[in-house]
């Protein structure tokens, strides 16, 4: 009889695969029990070696961070800036926690599944407005990633409807308008808690049609977003409010699961240390959109409208 065995231990990812061949010349002869046994013996020490090399892969898995399929090539997208001050963040902590790379998912996912899938693992990181909901869900690092910018917010509006708002002269006359927002976004529950009507929609692409339809008056837009923005769909001939800004807190961060606590940790330090040495600034300062925002508030003669916010969230869970 000539016995052939042979054993190949691959690794895909962080699933192994085990895989056994075996053949016999003289396939009327019988397996011996002492080669049996030696077999037995040999596939449980190589099972064994392969949960090692598992262990070791899911070790070496825990610097991966994963996010969501992100837009990171195109200055004038929200991604491009968020993408790159979390692997700031991750590289001014390298030295304490090890490298990190970011990953991400072959998909999009927006809102409430991205929420989801922060919650259930499927990404470990997400950048948003907080919310009071937000934070009984999730891990907030509470570190203001856009510093004041998303506390005010500007009108995206049909081009010759200008005169119209030039009329408004306080929160009251504004209600007497209609406004488009993402039906799961933090800004529809202020704006609602403050009585301005609204047309709630799913999905971010389709409000910029739906203004220009006339659907609704106008469109609110965070101060760091809209100047990019205006020039999204040119053909739909939108144009920025000239005379009006809204007001409320409303501060971005970055979530993560509320069990993964050392990478809330990582996150809070490293924001620490790039706004200490100025890389923070430096990545902030380099979004023309974001210095735009800054002139804004700095020059402008617009009317203020203030918001009342949402009910204060606990700071249970929070970073």
């Amino acid at each position: 009889m000539q016995f052939i065995f042979t054993v190949r231990i691959g690794f895909m990812g962080c699933r192994t695969i085990l895989i056994l061949q075996h053949s016999y010349i003289n396939l009327g002869i019988v397996m011996s029990k002492p080669v049996h046994q030696l077999l037995c013996c040999i596939g449980i020490y190589l099972l064994l070696y392969s949960g090692v090399g598992l262990a070791q892969a899911n070790v070496n898995a825990a610097h991966e961070i994963v996010i969501r399929q992100s837009l990171i090539s195109d200055i004038k997208n929200e991604d491009y800036y968020f993408y790159r001050l979390l692997q700031l963040t991750l590289d001014k902590t390298a030295d304490k926690w090890g490298k990190a790379q970011i990953r991400m998912l072959p998909y999009r996912l927006e809102d409430k599944r991205l929420r989801a899938g922060l919650a259930h693992g499927a990404v470990d990181v997400l950048w948003s407005p907080t919310s009071m909901e937000f934070e009984q869900q999730l891990l907030p690092v509470r570190i203001s990633l856009l510093k004041e910018l998303n506390n005010y917010r500007v009108l995206l509006i049909r081009k010759d409807d200008q005169p119209r708002f030039s009329a408004v002269k306080s929160l009251d006359d504004l209600r007497k308008l209609k406004g488009g927002i993402g039906a799961q976004w933090t800004d529809a529950a202020i704006m609602q808690h403050n009585r301005l009507p609204l047309v709630l929609a799913v999905g971010y692409e389709k409000l910029f049609k739906m203004l220009a339809a006339k659907r609704f008056d106008y469109f609110s837009r965070g101060l760091y977003q809209i100047q990019s923005e205006v020039n999204f769909y040119p053909e739909l001939e939108l144009k920025i409010e000239q005379e009006l800004m809204l007001s409320y807190p409303n501060p971005v961060y970055f979530f993560v699961n509320q069990n993964n606590k050392k990478l809330a940790q990582r996150l809070s330090e490293g924001l620490i240390i790039a706004q200490k040495d100025g890389s923070f600034d430096a990545l902030f300062n380099s979004i023309p959109r974001y210095q735009w925002g800054i002139e804004q508030l700095q020059n402008s003669q617009r009317r203020l409208i203030e918001l009342q916010p949402l009910p204060a969230s606990s700071h249970h869970h929070s970073l």
